[in-house]
């Protein structure tokens, strides 16, 4: 759990590297609503958070989320499996598999289930990979790009979990007047 000490310390290192930012630490509601996001972290992660943020952007964060997205993209760049190398994975797995034939196919997704983000894609391309021809960029760069938001989806569930957050995802919300029916 994040002490107050090194919440405080870490908000202050920003106001310093940040001129002009607007983060008042003598309100006491404003500095334990930015406690509160950030509270189901540990000391070191805080203090690695605070300090990636400031390598890495121009501007002050404008909300507790943005600090968060630190440890997001850091979710993303350790995956196992990298955006750019996702499909040639998969086809090395099909492959070995012995192509997309039926028992294939269930081993296929038995090998896919390490890695959920890339078995949704896989889940969700299917029939395009099956057609797919080896100079197919078009194919390609769609699953590419579906499996690196994926990725991105399941490393802010669990960036959230680690907060302790508890963000229900968009299909929850449906019918329950949150959000509207035709999403």
């Amino acid at each position: 759990m994040l002490s107050k000490k090194v919440f405080l310390s870490g908000i202050k290192a920003l106001k310093k590297g940040y001129i002009g930012w607007e983060f008042d630490t003598t309100d006491a509601d404003q500095v334990m609503f930015w406690y509160s996001a950030f509270q189901g972290l540990t000391d070191e992660l805080f203090k690695n958070m605070i300090t990636e943020y400031y390598a890495h952007n121009k501007f002050p964060p404008r909300c507790a989320r943005d600090l968060t997205e630190v440890l997001v993209d850091k979710v993303v760049s350790d995956a196992k499996i990298k955006p750019e190398n996702a499909l040639d994975t998969v086809r090395e797995i099909v492959s070995n598999r012995g192509g997309w034939d039926y028992e294939g196919r269930d081993e296929i997704y038995q090998d896919l289930e390490k890695y959920p983000a890339l078995s949704e894609t896989v889940h969700e391309f299917e029939a395009e990979l099956r057609r797919m021809n080896v100079g197919d960029t078009y194919t390609a760069d769609r699953f590419r790009k579906a499996y690196e938001y994926k990725l991105r989806v399941q490393a802010i569930r669990q960036v959230d979990t680690a907060l302790g957050l508890n963000i229900p995802d968009s299909t929850s919300l449906l019918g329950s007047g949150f959000l509207p029916s035709e999403i």
